[in-house]
């Protein structure tokens, strides 16, 4: 299995993503300049990242759904122009 390039990046507000552009997977690392949890196991060879959710972009707005909870959240202060370049 071949992984493609996975995108970090974070805001002046204190959000901190980690997202997977081919799968549009999603994990958020920080909140409010608090980190969150997030899952990975690794090993010598592999790794595997504990996606909290998906996400989309439209237009302005980086539209992300939560796993566990179903709770989809529409956040419009994102720098989705490069995002989207990107992915």
């Amino acid at each position: 299995m071949t992984v493609g390039p996975l995108i970090l990046f974070s805001t002046e507000t204190g959000e901190a993503w980690l997202l997977d552009p081919a799968d549009r997977l999603a994990a958020r690392l920080a909140r409010d300049g608090e980190s969150e949890p997030i899952h990975i196991e690794e090993s010598d060879t592999t790794f595997a990242i504990g996606w909290q959710g998906c996400y989309r972009i439209e237009g302005p707005a980086f539209i992300y759904a939560d796993n566990d909870s179903g709770r989809v959240t529409t956040i419009l202060a994102y720098p989705t122009d490069q995002l989207a370049q990107i992915g």
